[in-house]
């Protein structure tokens, strides 16, 4: 390795800071043809900005950039810059590659910077990186956090050629022309995350509130925990950095005031993201729900809070959440239950039980609840994968998210040490909405964005990975948000699990509409996978109108969730009754002969599937009606009082039967339209749209019609627990 040359370290006064009189662009790029994939704010490359106007004086206004459109055209008529640093996540890695790549042949004088977590750990790994993926497209990578360590790559670039950089500045790393890389270790980490101000009271968030992104902050950086799937359970960031108390509340503030008007007409998604990794578990964030609170009082903003709640200090955690009932869902994010999956994996620090006893009394904060689980983990099998699926569905979570194994570049466990030791093996596929072709400097870039997912492991071939994976989407199609919340009731009424129902709902014979969806699943699970990663890329490139259309590379369980209930609803009510009335029989409960129990069932399944009728029509559908002989409504009421101990179908009856009529309100179908114009009408756009709202905002409201002898419902009541 060539000897480094040493540069001055850059000295900065509070009352004379350095001029710099580069220009300096940052882009946190995201694709936007079918659909934004990335809804955030660019409040990250935003505290690179701010942070750099506290340590020197700018010529130049920082430029943001989140649209590659945006981008390509300040190229055309503006650039180009001195300096442009690009965002390197999972899922815009070849897009920020791409603008890079064309950037740097048309202006070899521009400096390019990439941050992010998307770099390897190892030094050895990472100089295959460079090699692999960034050589002669990329000067510098801001390994760690960026703020400091961008701000003296910018005080030394005003001063210095980059080719004089070799090693110098903590965090930069660059590869030298004799292909040698000089990798210094980073910066010390931030201790007050206040002294980055705030790009939101800076103003440099003011053009993103288009009501397409998402307003998006964080109070606190780091995690105390050692997942080794995650990248933040590296040493480096095991300690966490706060914000200060008043710079949320005015960053909150100033955002409420901003998403006022766009919420009221309907213009924007009510929501806000939290990128904390364990919101709630401190002291500081029962404020911080105060000021929300505050907020949704004077801006009716937000209605849904993004974030995932701690892993420890349940009393905290829930006496945080209290405060806005309803807008937080707490997570018992779980991964898996399996102890020697638990350690393989570095979990050995979370309590998985007390994880759980934060998210399932969140009742009693006005919350949802649900629980992440990740397949094909390290020493992970089928039947340690749907054990930990019955213990949380036998928990009483509302919804399960289920995730594949990605392995992100950043985390210990893609190292090659990882892998070797744990046995993974491990295909390519190209991520859902991460794709599309960009006109830039009269050039066409295509380009598409790949994971890495474990499919195998030693104690799971490959054969019961995909059996878990059909488990999964049956898990999502009929088992989340309540889609057939009544047949819950009677199941768990009678010491069933719902995991039993779901089993035999696998295995029972079904209509040829839900074959159909079912077949196409496993063959699409199959073909989305690659070995080479080289090969896919290729391949996703040439095709990516096919991307875009929908036609492949779409999330798979959001994808076929939405074909379950919009394409074979009728087959998918039948078998959930037909599979419960399995399951009762099985422990002796009589079902047969047109029984009061058969007959709940039947009516429960009837209901679900009318409540969840044309649920992705934004026109208002018709008035749909179903003879009512059993008082659902205060079944479920009565579950969730607790006091559906043993059901005796007897005292839900009706004396008379009446009429339920299924509507969908004005409210809900101005919800709809908002969420459908952003994702659009497609399987995957109404899929995902399934995992941004809750069911109750989009689907049909239930009213009754009394017949003879029945008491007409109260105002307000009938709406289906979903």
């Amino acid at each position: 390795m060539t000897e480094a040359v040493l540069l001055p370290t850059p000295v900065v006064g509070v009352s004379a800071r350095p001029r710099i009189t580069l220009t300096v662009w940052l882009a946190d790029l995201t694709y936007t043809q079918q659909a934004i994939s990335a809804e955030t704010m660019p409040q990250a490359v935003g505290g690179l900005a701010t942070y750099a106007s506290t340590k020197m004086d700018l010529a130049h206004p920082v430029r943001l950039f989140k649209y590659p459109e945006a981008l390509a055209v300040a190229l055309e008529q503006d650039g180009p810059p001195d300096v442009i640093g690009f965002s390197h996540y999972i899922w815009n890695s070849q897009l920020s590659l791409a603008f890079a790549e064309l950037v740097k042949r048309r202006f070899p004088d521009t400096t390019i910077v990439f941050g992010g977590p998307h770099y390897p750990l190892r030094l050895p790994e990472q100089t295959d990186f460079w090699h692999q993926r960034l050589v002669g497209k990329v000067d510098f990578y801001v390994e760690g956090e960026g703020e400091a360590a961008f701000s003296d790559l910018l005080l030394t670039l005003n001063d210095f050629d980059r080719k004089e950089v070799r090693g110098t500045i903590p965090g930069a790393h660059n590869l030298h022309d004799d292909g040698a890389l000089y990798a210094p270790p980073p910066r010390p980490r931030i201790r007050y995350l206040s002294s980055v101000p705030s790009p939101y009271l800076a103003g440099l968030m003011d053009e993103f509130f288009d009501g397409k992104l998402v307003p998006t902050v964080q109070t606190n950086r780091g995690c105390p925990f050692k997942c080794t799937f995650c990248q933040e359970g590296t040493r480096y960031f095991q300690t966490v950095a706060k914000k200060h108390e008043r710079q949320i509340r005015d960053e909150l503030h100033y955002i409420g005031r901003r998403m006022k008007p766009l919420v009221e007409f309907g213009a924007a998604r009510n929501e806000l993201l939290i990128t904390d990794s364990n919101f709630g578990m401190y002291p500081e964030d029962q404020e911080t729900c105060r000021v929300i609170a505050e907020c949704q009082q004077l801006y009716g903003w937000p209605r849904v809070v993004n974030v995932t709640t701690g892993k420890n200090q349940r009393d905290r955690v829930l006496s945080a959440v209290a405060q806005v009932p309803g807008a937080i869902s707490l997570s018992g994010a779980v991964q898996s239950l399996d102890p020697d999956v638990l350690r393989s994996i570095a979990r050995k620090n979370i309590d998985t039980g007390k994880l759980m006893e934060i998210a399932l009394a969140a009742s009693e904060a006005g919350a949802g609840t649900y629980s992440e689980v990740i397949l094909a983990l390290p020493g992970d099998s089928k039947a340690k994968h749907l054990g930990t699926l019955r213990q949380l569905v036998d928990a009483g979570f509302d919804r399960l998210n289920m995730f594949q194994l990605t392995l992100l570049p950043g985390s210990e466990m893609c190292t090659d040490a990882y892998r070797c030791e744990h046995g993974l093996v491990t295909k390519w596929r190209v991520m859902p909405r991460c794709y599309g072709t960009y006109n830039a400097l009269g050039e066409e870039l295509r380009t598409a964005e790949l994971d890495e997912v474990c499919v195998t492991v030693p104690d799971m071939p490959y054969e019961d990975y995909r059996e878990c994976r059909v488990m999964n989407l049956l898990l999502a199609s009929l088992y989340n948000g309540g889609t057939f919340a009544v047949l819950l009731v009677i199941l768990r009424a009678h010491r069933i699990s719902p995991m039993r129902w779901l089993e035999f709902a696998r295995t029972l014979g079904r209509g040829s509409a839900l074959t159909k969806v079912l077949e196409e699943f496993t063959a699409e699970t199959d073909d989305q996978l690659w070995d080479d990663r080289t090969e896919l890329l290729t391949y996703a490139t040439e095709h990516i109108d096919e991307y875009v259309a929908g036609r492949l590379g779409n999330n798979l369980l959001y994808t076929y969730r939405t074909r379950i209930i919009s394409e074979a609803l009728e087959d998918t009510a039948d078998l959930a009754a037909r599979a419960c009335l399995t399951a009762l029989r099985e422990i002796g409960v009589g079902v047969g002969g047109g029984s009061l129990m058969e007959a709940l069932v039947r009516e429960s399944a009837e209901y679900h599937r009318l409540v969840l009728s044309d649920i992705f029509r934004t026109d208002p559908p018709e008035v749909l009606r179903q003879t009512a002989r059993f008082d659902l409504d205060e079944l479920l009421a009565a579950a969730g009082r607790r006091e559906v101990v043993r059901l005796d179908p007897r005292n839900f009856q009706h004396p008379e039967p009446g009429v339920r009529e299924f509507v969908l309100t004005l409210a809900q179908q101005r919800t709809l339209s908002t969420y459908l114009e952003q994702f659009g009408t497609t399987p995957w756009g109404a899929g995902r749209l399934l995992t941004k709202v809750r069911l109750p905002d989009i689907v049909r409201q239930v009213r009754m019609t009394p017949g003879p002898g029945t008491a007409p419902a109260p105002a307000g009541t009938g709406t289906p627990t979903t």
